[in-house]
């Protein structure tokens, strides 16, 4: 089943233009860490609603008590119905351990299930492997991995995110797609499977990774599905800052740092070392290129920050991250 998953920035939907291009499951951000509730979450519940879609819910987990933040997501969505599972978005570290992030996702999980509903997690590829143990390994999945036809993971997942770049008819921009089976629906006794992307044109793929090269490098490539030598020469660049053999093939390597970076982990010198990630952050902001997050990083970071707005911290978190792939300079 064809899905997408939305939030406030995605700005007016047609959501009866989403369902006649195929979509059948809406999943919509409510809420984040213990107050913030998304301003477009009944907006969009009501829209997706009205246009026969199945709706489902997510919560962006931070590093606060879980139960706090699952009651703060149980607030927000006071009064409304869901067809899917409840996500708990789990995609950064925020300086904790593995231990400390899959205890707060099982006690939320938990506290979710003891009002009688049932969650899922999403994540990426990287940080399912990497920031969680088994304690959460029996909660259903929703994988994030992009520029792959399968998520590289043996688990089963009930969702598969295969680009942040789509394009669906009623949806301004860039939006998330997904491939579900019925076992992201609430009740449901299907634990998953291992399921493909749908199935698109070798032209549509190079359009993605064109698309994700512009986000990350800033080269305003022509999105035009043809395999050049500008697309070549863009991923050969990207490679070199990664510290990737520069063959210009888009292989696993290259989907694995592309896929840590848009995972956008908190990043930082007291914080869990992530190369492929710190190299990107190094790149935008200037200095050495060598995916050691050290105290030259950190300065650098720091003035690029107040250049653009942000909280002068030389911590690397959402906020940040936002700015150094949505905006150009």
């Amino acid at each position: 089943m064809k899905g997408i998953d939305i939030y406030s920035g995605q700005g007016s939907i047609d959501f009866s233009k989403v369902k006649a291009s195929g979509v059948e499951i809406v999943y919509i951000k409510a809420t984040e860490g213990v107050t913030y509730t998304d301003s477009t979450v009944r907006k969009y519940y009501n829209g997706a609603k009205n246009a026969g879609l199945k709706v489902g819910f997510y919560h962006f987990l931070r590093a606060n008590d879980p139960i706090r933040e699952a009651q703060n997501f149980l607030s927000a969505l006071s009064g409304l119905s869901y067809d899917c599972k409840l996500a708990i978005d789990v995609e950064a570290a925020l300086g904790q351990t593995t231990n400390q992030i899959s205890s707060n996702v099982k006690q939320f999980s938990d506290y979710l299930k003891s009002q009688g509903l049932e969650s899922c997690i999403y994540t990426y590829t990287s940080f399912y492997k990497n920031n969680l143990n088994s304690t959460v390994k029996d909660i259903p999945l929703w994988i994030a991995e992009y520029g792959v036809i399968r998520p590289n993971i043996s688990t089963v997942y009930v969702g598969f995110q295969y680009s942040e770049n789509g394009s669906v008819n009623g949806v301004n921009g860039s939006v998330d797609l997904n491939e579900f089976n019925d076992g992201i629906f609430m009740n449901s006794s299907n634990r998953g499977g291992n399921f493909v992307a749908p199935s698109i044109s070798a032209s549509d793929t190079v359009k993605i990774i064109q698309q994700q090269l512009n986000t990350l490098l800033k080269k305003g490539l022509v999105v035009d599905g043809i395999n050049g030598s500008s697309t070549t020469a863009a991923i050969k660049e990207f490679q070199r800052t990664m510290g990737l053999v520069q063959d210009g093939i888009w292989g696993p390597k290259t989907v694995a740092a592309v896929t840590e970076i848009f995972s956008k982990p908190t990043d930082g010198v007291k914080y869990p070392h992530y190369e492929y990630a710190t190299r990107y952050i190094q790149y935008r902001v200037g200095g050495s290129v060598d995916g050691v997050f050290g105290s030259g990083t950190e300065d650098n970071v720091k003035k690029w920050q107040a250049n653009h707005g942000l909280n002068a911290d030389g911590i690397v978190g959402n906020d940040t991250w936002n700015k150094l792939l949505n905006e150009n300079s």
